[in-house]
């Protein structure tokens, strides 16, 4: 924001500053249509640290806002599509998650709440360089465009690698689940634009579909190899997988995100012991899994192993239940 220091520099009567401006912006108001009416949560307002790491395995926050203290509060819609985070690294980052590929229509609905702020609010901003952000890399457009791909047949067949070194020979970052300094766990990645400057953001969301579709590409045809070839062999890791969470009593983080990443993968090719994807992300944002695998956290700070194995295997149970309640003669069928 234009006359601000950036917030790693700036003083407790700085942050103050921000936030109330945006808070004045937002106060009783409802964004653009596709956006709808906004709420605020203030982190730092929140007793309970699980509470705040909830955002973060939300997706919500980041972890470094969700522990950055005062005057950093959350902007977002009622359905939790959109957000905005006051006072992380740059004053201001708008984020949009939309589910499957849309990555023009998550632009489209950012590029609405940046202009439905801007014009309440001052960007800084220069003809030569565009957006002034906090870190370099972001200059320009400001536009960090992601799509998280689930790689699990290409990760099983040993390809994955060779297929991300690719992707990143074409100025696409690779990350974990959790963005930015965090490592790939359960095959999930992240591919993103590695720069900002210099490209439009149609240009940028050009790119990251064509790289995201050639990567989904490659994933179908290793998952069709799969059940050509190496089904036996899948099977049994994805009975493995389903018996240590339907029978462990504590269960890690990264253990628990690399199981279920499995049962996902043989729900996708029809094996009967999978996980379908709706529950699959229900457990991600539920059971505390991304923040002990992205922050390297004791579960006595995150949460229970325990807790979280006994999650799981209710989730699990749910699930069985609802597929014999569906089809009876299956569930007779079975040894």
């Amino acid at each position: 924001m234009q006359g601000s220091s950036f917030p790693t520099h700036a003083r407790a009567a700085d942050l103050r500053r921000v936030a109330n401006l945006v808070l004045d912006a937002v106060h009783n108001t409802e964004g653009p249509r596709r956006i709808g009416r906004l709420r605020v949560i203030h982190p730092a307002h929140l007793s309970a640290s699980a509470d705040r790491l909830a955002l973060v395995d939300a997706r919500v926050v980041s972890r470094q806002h969700a522990d950055g203290g005062s005057y950093r509060p959350v902007v977002m819609n009622e359905t939790g599509t959109l957000s905005l985070m006051v006072n992380e690294e740059d004053h201001l980052r708008i984020q949009c998650i939309l589910p499957g590929l849309q990555p023009m229509t998550a632009l489209q609905m950012a590029q609405e709440f940046d202009s439905f702020l801007g014009s309440k609010i001052g960007y800084a901003r220069t003809d030569n360089y565009g957006y002034l952000t906090s870190s370099l890399a972001n200059v320009g457009t400001g536009l960090r465009l992601s799509v998280m791909l689930h790689l699990a047949g290409l990760a099983f067949l040993g390809e994955a690698i060779p297929a991300l070194t690719a992707a990143a020979e074409l100025r696409i970052s690779v990350r974990g689940l959790f963005g930015e300094g965090t490592r790939a766990f359960g095959d999930i990645f992240q591919v993103s634009n590695e720069t900002t400057i210099g490209f439009s953001e149609k240009e940028i969301t050009s790119r990251i579909r064509a790289a995201a579709e050639h990567l989904i590409s490659r994933e179908r045809e290793a998952r069709r190899e799969l059940a050509a070839e190496r089904k036996d062999e899948l099977d049994e890791a994805v009975e493995q997988a389903g018996t240590r969470l339907t029978e462990a009593r504590a269960v890690s983080g990264r253990e628990a995100i690399e199981c279920l990443s499995m049962l996902r993968l043989g729900d996708s090719l029809g094996l009967g012991a999978g996980l379908p994807t709706k529950a699959f992300n229900e457990l991600l944002v539920a059971a505390e899994l991304g923040v002990s695998a992205a922050g390297g956290r004791t579960m006595e700070n995150v949460g229970s192993d325990v807790k979280r194995a006994k999650l799981i295997r209710n989730k699990l149970a749910e699930e069985r239940n609802a597929v014999q309640l569906a089809f009876p003669e299956a569930a007779e069928q079975e040894p």
